[in-house]
């Protein structure tokens, strides 16, 4: 769960109530950094309790502000989301906005990482917590040319890099796959993904531990709605039974009810009790006849809810199995295309004179230097592929020939 913040006025008790809500309201999204520091150009959702105005994504200007209903701008450039939370419940109580504001700041989308030089696709990517210049790397398309280079030796790179991205969209296929297979059988483990090109093993390793937590939760939700649903049968099931029972002590009460009708009308008829208290029984059988009727109807429901329910208890199996299968096949057909475009990239690279070993990668040394302008770092920092970026670094990729 993301990192927020929440700063509040309220009391104990009542602030316990409201945070366990925000912490429902929060769940699922995105992961961030609780070190990453606010900085113009991210964007922060802002919820404050019973007071919806004000909720809303909040994107942090060039002067570090973010524009709020009734405050203006607030300063958050450089502090942390609990920090800017506490800005702000502080703004709008000092203010007399709210008395005892309670505040939830949450990242929701950091600024980008520029990425330029020897790449395919120049420019901005999207910032995700623990992206290496690697991921970037890919993103921005792979290593670009050379031009300092011949033609024959310029498309390596570009091949390599290629190679690279579709091995590890491979592997990403073969492990949804494998999960997808477990799902069908409901192990609670999947088979280790087919190794696919160079992917390094960290990586297999890190994407096999993703799509066996996927497996986890897929099954524990499979598994906690089959309880729903039975959980629901038994209920309906004992209302049912309690509504039988009802209508049988009503049907008795309608028949005594009946019969105290018919020897009072006797009665009646030869001057022994007078006509009020007929009628008095008359009213009170009409409204045992229409308690009666009302149970009836109210059974009717319950049996139609139940049945209902019995439904989607014995099409749940089926709908997942379908749910699966469908997934399944797009994901052979993407692991088919994606094999025969592995196979032509390795037929380019061979007939470029180069061969399919990470040491051929010492023919062109990839270098980078990263630009933390946030930070106030004039002096570009070196960079290895596995170097953690920040939210607004800029990097450059140049290649630097080597002695292969």
């Amino acid at each position: 769960m993301m990192p927020t913040c929440r700063s509040s006025l309220l009391q104990p008790d009542i602030r316990a109530a409201l945070l366990a809500v925000f912490a429902i309201l929060t769940m699922g999204m995105s992961p961030c950094r609780a070190d990453l520091l606010i900085e113009p150009g991210d964007t922060v959702h802002i919820s404050v309790a019973d007071a919806s105005r004000f909720d809303g994504d909040r994107r942090v200007d060039v002067d570090g502000r973010i524009m709020m209903p009734q405050l203006g701008g607030i300063a958050v450039q450089g502090l942390r989301l609990e920090e800017a939370g506490a800005r702000i419940a502080e703004e709008l109580a000092k203010r007399d906005i709210l008395k005892a504001p309670n505040v939830l700041v949450e990242m929701t989308k950091y600024r980008p990482v520029y990425v330029g030089g020897k790449v395919r696709r120049p420019g901005s990517i999207d910032f995700e917590p623990g992206m290496t210049v690697r991921h970037a790397l890919i993103l921005a398309g792979g290593a670009g040319q050379d031009q300092e280079q011949n033609a024959a030796a310029v498309d390596i790179p570009e091949l390599r890099a290629k190679w690279k991205t579709v091995s590890y969209q491979l592997l990403q296929v073969n492990s949804r796959i494998a999960r997808l297979d477990s799902e069908l059988a409901r192990r609670e483990t999947a088979a280790p993904p087919a190794a696919a090109g160079s992917v390094p093993a960290q990586d297999r390793d890190a994407l096999a531990s993703l799509d066996g937590n996927i497996l986890k939760d897929r099954l524990q939700t499979w598994t906690e709605n089959q309880v729903h649903l039975r959980d629901a049968l038994a209920l309906y099931d004992l209302e049912i039974d309690v509504l039988d029972q009802q209508s049988g002590l009503q049907k008795n009460e309608r028949d005594l009810t009946g019969r105290q009708v018919e020897t009072t009308r006797a009665l009646v008829e030869k001057g022994l009790v007078p006509l009020p208290r007929l009628q008095e029984l008359e009213h009170v059988q009409s409204q045992a006849s229409q308690d009666l009727l009302e149970n009836q109807a109210f059974m009717a429901r319950a049996r139609q809810s139940r049945a209902t329910v019995e439904y989607e208890l014995k099409t749940a199996d089926i709908n997942w199995r379908m749910e699966i299968s469908q997934q399944m096949r797009e994901a052979m057909a993407d692991r088919t295309r994606l094999k025969a475009e592995l196979e032509a990239l390795s037929s380019q690279i061979l007939n470029a004179g180069d061969d399919l070993s990470e040491a051929t990668d010492r023919q062109f040394q990839t270098v980078v230097e990263i630009y933390r302008p946030n930070a106030g770092q004039k002096a570009p920092i070196a960079a290895s592929m596995d170097t953690e970026i920040m939210p607004g670094d800029v990097l450059d990729i140049s290649f630097l020939k080597g002695s292969g």
